[in-house]
């Protein structure tokens, strides 16, 4: 009881059985399945996003009621409309609030990383350049124009190739 994949030979006279050729449209197979399901995934983080919008848009909105009613000096009962004492619509409270925070986090972290990258950028290019654009001054304050391959590895930055590879 021998699944035939396991089987060491298909053929009684012990030779192997000749491999079918590979399919050529295997390769796109392969990759209109691997978009597809990229396709999906961004379907359904659309959605959801779209759920946390609306979700998140109608507790402001309610928030907005409860102030501006409180605001007005009406007579409002605030636990009752916010859900105090109802574990179902704290519940939905705690969730918003909690994908709120996390959604802030998100882009504070994206603003930072990007504020680094920018930082960083703006060092290296500084240190890349290594100072004002253009060759080199000497003593005299005219530019050189032709530096021995010892000097122009003095005069370049870090980790440059040599002149010959520009």
């Amino acid at each position: 009881m021998v699944p035939k994949f396991m089987k060491r030979s298909s053929q009684p006279d012990g030779r192997k059985k000749a491999s079918r050729p590979w399919n050529p449209a295997t390769f796109y197979i392969v990759i209109f399945c691997f978009i597809g399901s990229n396709g999906i995934h961004m379907i359904a983080q659309k959605n959801e996003f779209t759920n946390f919008s609306r979700r998140a848009d109608a507790k402001i909105r309610l928030l907005k009621r409860v102030i501006e009613r409180v605001q007005n000096g009406e007579d409002v009962d605030v636990k009752g409309l916010l859900g105090t004492g109802d574990p179902k619509k704290e519940n939905e409270w705690e969730q918003v609030i909690q994908e709120a925070e996390e959604e802030d986090r998100l882009w504070q972290a994206k603003a930072r990383r990007r504020e680094q990258s920018k930082s960083l950028q703006d060092t290296e290019g500084a240190t890349e350049t290594g100072g004002p654009i253009g060759p080199p001054l000497s003593d005299e304050g005219a530019a050189k124009t032709s530096n021995t391959d010892d000097e122009r590895e003095k005069l370049s930055p870090v980790g440059m190739p040599p002149r010959a590879f520009y």
